[in-house]
Protein backbone atom coordinates (compact mmCIF):
# COMPACT_ATOMS: atom_id res chain seq x y z
CA UNK A 1 0.00 0.00 0.00
CA UNK A 2 1.37 3.07 -0.62
CA UNK A 3 0.32 6.94 -0.11
CA UNK A 4 1.55 9.60 -2.17
CA UNK A 5 3.96 12.79 -1.46
CA UNK A 6 6.00 15.25 -2.60
CA UNK A 7 9.64 15.17 -3.32
CA UNK A 8 11.71 18.52 -3.39
CA UNK A 9 11.09 19.81 -6.57
CA UNK A 10 7.42 19.20 -6.14
CA UNK A 11 6.74 16.12 -8.04
CA UNK A 12 4.59 13.07 -6.26
CA UNK A 13 5.96 10.17 -5.19
CA UNK A 14 4.78 6.60 -4.51
CA UNK A 15 6.20 5.45 -0.68
CA UNK A 16 5.52 2.10 0.06
CA UNK A 17 3.89 1.56 3.46
CA UNK A 18 4.50 -1.66 4.86
CA UNK A 19 0.89 -2.76 5.50
CA UNK A 20 -0.10 -5.82 4.57
CA UNK A 21 -2.66 -6.36 2.19
CA UNK A 22 -5.14 -8.95 2.65
CA UNK A 23 -6.65 -11.55 -0.09
CA UNK A 24 -9.89 -9.68 -0.24
CA UNK A 25 -8.22 -6.10 -0.43
CA UNK A 26 -6.11 -7.36 -4.00
CA UNK A 27 -8.84 -9.32 -5.55
CA UNK A 28 -11.25 -6.71 -5.02
CA UNK A 29 -8.86 -4.03 -6.40
CA UNK A 30 -8.19 -6.36 -9.52
CA UNK A 31 -12.00 -6.32 -9.90
CA UNK A 32 -12.43 -2.64 -9.67
CA UNK A 33 -9.14 -2.66 -11.73
CA UNK A 34 -11.02 -4.65 -14.96
CA UNK A 35 -14.32 -3.30 -14.44
CA UNK A 36 -13.23 0.48 -14.70
CA UNK A 37 -11.84 -0.37 -17.87
CA UNK A 38 -8.36 0.14 -16.61
CA UNK A 39 -8.61 3.62 -15.00
CA UNK A 40 -6.20 3.16 -11.65
CA UNK A 41 -7.34 6.69 -10.16
CA UNK A 42 -11.29 4.79 -10.08
CA UNK A 43 -9.70 1.86 -8.89
CA UNK A 44 -7.99 3.50 -6.31
CA UNK A 45 -11.41 5.45 -5.51
CA UNK A 46 -13.31 2.31 -5.14
CA UNK A 47 -10.86 0.57 -2.90
CA UNK A 48 -11.36 3.92 0.10
CA UNK A 49 -15.18 3.54 -0.45
CA UNK A 50 -15.33 -0.52 0.05
CA UNK A 51 -13.16 -0.18 2.73
CA UNK A 52 -13.69 2.72 4.48
CA UNK A 53 -10.45 4.36 4.02
CA UNK A 54 -10.02 8.39 5.10
CA UNK A 55 -8.81 10.69 2.55
CA UNK A 56 -5.26 10.80 3.23
CA UNK A 57 -5.68 7.10 4.51
CA UNK A 58 -2.74 4.17 2.84
CA UNK A 59 -4.27 2.79 -0.08
CA UNK A 60 -2.31 0.55 -2.65
CA UNK A 61 -0.50 2.85 -5.10
CA UNK A 62 -0.82 2.35 -8.77
CA UNK A 63 2.31 0.67 -9.27
CA UNK A 64 1.03 -1.90 -6.52
CA UNK A 65 -2.39 -2.47 -8.56
CA UNK A 66 -0.63 -2.95 -11.46
CA UNK A 67 1.68 -5.50 -10.13
CA UNK A 68 -1.78 -7.79 -8.62
CA UNK A 69 -2.94 -7.31 -12.06
CA UNK A 70 0.36 -8.28 -14.25
CA UNK A 71 0.99 -11.03 -11.26
CA UNK A 72 -2.60 -12.30 -11.47
CA UNK A 73 -2.56 -12.66 -15.28
CA UNK A 74 1.13 -14.36 -15.50
CA UNK A 75 0.39 -16.72 -12.54
CA UNK A 76 -3.04 -16.99 -12.35
CA UNK A 77 -2.32 -16.08 -8.66
CA UNK A 78 -2.73 -12.33 -6.85
CA UNK A 79 -0.83 -13.78 -4.03
CA UNK A 80 3.19 -13.51 -3.66
CA UNK A 81 5.11 -16.39 -5.41
CA UNK A 82 6.14 -17.82 -1.67
CA UNK A 83 5.48 -16.69 1.64
CA UNK A 84 8.37 -15.11 3.48
CA UNK A 85 11.12 -17.19 5.36
CA UNK A 86 12.52 -20.36 4.91
CA UNK A 87 10.94 -23.38 4.91
CA UNK A 88 11.55 -25.06 8.36
CA UNK A 89 12.39 -28.56 7.68
CA UNK A 90 15.22 -29.98 10.73
CA UNK A 91 12.93 -29.57 13.48
CA UNK A 92 10.30 -31.97 12.72
CA UNK A 93 8.40 -33.92 14.95
CA UNK A 94 10.39 -37.16 13.86
CA UNK A 95 13.14 -35.45 13.87
CA UNK A 96 12.58 -34.11 17.80
CA UNK A 97 12.00 -37.79 18.71
CA UNK A 98 15.08 -38.99 17.42
CA UNK A 99 17.07 -36.24 19.30
CA UNK A 100 14.87 -36.84 22.31
CA UNK A 101 15.40 -41.02 22.41
CA UNK A 102 19.43 -40.76 22.12
CA UNK A 103 19.76 -38.21 24.63
CA UNK A 104 17.77 -40.69 26.75
CA UNK A 105 20.28 -43.70 25.67
CA UNK A 106 23.23 -41.72 26.01
CA UNK A 107 22.68 -38.46 28.39
CA UNK A 108 26.20 -37.46 28.76
CA UNK A 109 27.22 -37.55 25.16
CA UNK A 110 28.16 -34.01 23.29
CA UNK A 111 25.18 -32.22 20.90
CA UNK A 112 28.10 -32.74 18.54
CA UNK A 113 28.70 -35.90 18.94
CA UNK A 114 24.65 -36.74 18.81
CA UNK A 115 24.88 -34.75 15.61
CA UNK A 116 27.91 -37.06 14.05
CA UNK A 117 25.82 -40.66 15.05
CA UNK A 118 22.35 -39.04 13.84
CA UNK A 119 23.11 -37.42 10.66
CA UNK A 120 21.83 -34.55 11.12
CA UNK A 121 24.00 -30.85 11.72
CA UNK A 122 25.36 -30.19 14.54
CA UNK A 123 22.87 -26.62 14.50
CA UNK A 124 20.18 -28.63 14.02
CA UNK A 125 20.56 -30.81 17.00
CA UNK A 126 21.74 -27.76 19.42
CA UNK A 127 18.17 -26.11 17.93
CA UNK A 128 16.18 -29.38 19.47
CA UNK A 129 17.95 -29.53 22.62
CA UNK A 130 17.58 -25.67 22.86
CA UNK A 131 13.79 -24.73 21.74
CA UNK A 132 11.85 -28.30 22.00
CA UNK A 133 13.65 -29.75 25.21
CA UNK A 134 14.61 -26.33 27.56
CA UNK A 135 18.60 -27.01 27.49
CA UNK A 136 20.88 -24.70 27.42
CA UNK A 137 24.59 -24.59 26.23
CA UNK A 138 27.11 -26.43 28.43
CA UNK A 139 24.05 -27.65 30.47
CA UNK A 140 22.79 -30.12 28.60
CA UNK A 141 22.61 -33.34 30.56
CA UNK A 142 19.73 -35.25 31.83
CA UNK A 143 20.32 -35.83 35.62
CA UNK A 144 18.16 -38.54 37.53
CA UNK A 145 17.13 -38.24 40.93
CA UNK A 146 15.70 -40.77 43.80
CA UNK A 147 13.13 -39.85 45.63
CA UNK A 148 15.23 -39.62 48.86
CA UNK A 149 17.91 -37.17 46.97
CA UNK A 150 16.29 -33.79 48.31
CA UNK A 151 15.20 -34.33 51.56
Amino acid sequence: MGRGQLNSSGHAISVDVMVQCTLEHRVFAYDSFVKSGKLLVETQGLFRCRFNIGRHGNIPSCNTILRWVTSFRARGTIMKKKPPGPVATARTPENVEIVREAVVRSPTRSARRHAVELGMSESTVRRILHKDFGFHPYKMMIVQTNEGDYQ
